[in-house]
């Protein structure tokens, strides 16, 4: 579904179409096929996606400075920075002869998650996600598409994103020195000084010790080698 055809809910104002418009001028394209979304609680604010010949360009409509004020933001993704697209639907019977169709499309890059349940809104998110499937950088690796990065929903210039791109950005803690090995109390002295280490020349003789020399004075005593104690 292109601009010119882009159903009333969720309602696109002739500025919002007017500006858009004014930027595939600019870039020299046309639109492919468009999806818009509401902000949620915000009356007037709306996301605009674009796919075009060139890449996927993500708007954002919203208040600049106060409410009566808009300004229209506006990031352009090259087909080959556009990753994960992921389309999902469901038709199931309501009762006979009637259905309803529901229909989830994500974006890993730009961060998109998105949900249409009435058939406009269901047949342009399809029409968009098949034109995004046909441009996009194809997933190297199979399995399950990575998971979308809702700071990356915004244009990073609108200031929404800083504070995440900042903590993502942030050094890391150094781990702190582990503290050195402390002298046991058994070891310190009264005023927590390590006590000295006694000579082993002051030291007392043992019990043993001094039998063994007793042992020796009274066998000298007997040879005549040393005089009886007065």
């Amino acid at each position: 579904m292109r601009l010119a055809d882009w159903p009333r809910n969720p309602y696109l104002n002739d500025e919002i179409r007017e500006w858009v418009r004014l930027h595939l001028e600019s870039l020299g394209t046309e639109d492919i096929a468009v999806y818009a979304l509401a902000a949620s609680g915000q009356d007037e604010e709306r996301r605009v996606l674009v796919a075009t010949e060139v890449g996927l360009l993500d708007s954002w409509y919203a208040p600049h400075g106060s409410t009566a004020r808009f300004s229209l933001s506006v990031r352009l993704y090259p087909w080959t920075a556009v990753r994960g697209v992921d389309l999902r639907g469901e038709t199931f019977r309501l009762w006979a002869h009637e259905h309803q169709s529901r229909w989830r499309l994500r974006l890993a890059r730009p961060a998109l998650d998105t949900m249409a349940d009435t058939p406009d809104l269901g047949r342009a998110l399809a029409e968009f996600a098949a034109s995004c499937s046909l441009k996009a950088e194809p997933t190297s690796s199979a399995g399950a598409p990575p998971q979308p990065r809702m700071e990356d929903a915004v244009p990073a210039f609108l200031g929404r994103a800083a504070a995440a791109e900042a903590a993502r950005q942030a050094p890391k803690a150094e781990p702190e020195p582990e503290p050195k090995t402390q002298t046991s109390k058994a070891a310190e002295g009264p005023h927590g000084e390590p006590e000295p280490t006694e000579p082993r020349e002051a030291r007392t003789p043992s019990a043993v010790g001094a039998g063994v020399e007793d042992t020796i004075s009274a066998m000298e005593r007997r040879l005549g080698l040393r005089q009886p104690e007065g």
